[in-house]
């Protein structure tokens, strides 16, 4: 019992340090190969089309806003803004950074923020879109699983609205 009670510990040591190490960046260089790196490690559906499509990503985005545990990538937050209106696109967390008991097991849903990762990155993202000039900020979430989180970063929900959309991703099950 003592020797379980001692590896927590350590975990949560661990845990504690790579908080402590975790820097946010705004716009960052970022390798396709370290961008799939992460979708690989965090279970991130985007995997399935393949570094050369998913690392499309890096070249047409707005704003990327990266945390980085000393040179890898634990977690990213994309927006595209079209200098009044920003939309979120996406907003991924290591999956050992959000904690342990997630539903999910994807990234790139953000269930929990255990490390408060997800909301550093938050922050910076939200300030760089004011900074820029975004006025009304919106982000697609998967319901019964985010509003926590969204709602810990700034956002409530928009009931006047309904979202329509075009879903050509080879991996989602109609």
């Amino acid at each position: 019992m003592a020797q379980l009670t001692e590896k927590k510990a350590d975990r949560a040591t661990i845990k504690k340090r790579r908080r402590n190490n975790v820097k946010v960046l705004v716009n960052p260089h970022i390798s396709p190969e370290e961008l799939f790196s992460f979708y690989e490690r965090s279970n991130i559906c985007e995997q399935a089309l393949g570094m050369e499509v998913a690392s499309r990503v890096l070249d047409h985005s707005s704003c990327i806003v990266a945390a980085f545990e000393d040179d890898r990538l634990v977690g990213i937050a994309r927006a595209m803004f079209d200098g009044l209106s920003a939309t979120v696109m996406e907003f991924s967390v290591d999956l050992e950074y959000q904690g342990d008991g997630l539903r999910h097991n994807n990234g790139s849903l953000v269930e929990k923020d255990a490390s408060n990762v997800g909301k550093k990155m938050g922050k910076v993202l939200l300030d760089e879109l004011n900074r820029i000039g975004a006025t009304f900020i919106t982000a697609y979430i998967v319901g019964g699983c985010e509003e926590r989180f969204y709602r810990a970063i700034g956002f409530r929900p928009n009931t006047g609205h309904k979202a329509y959309y075009i879903d050509k991703r080879p991996y989602v099950l109609e």
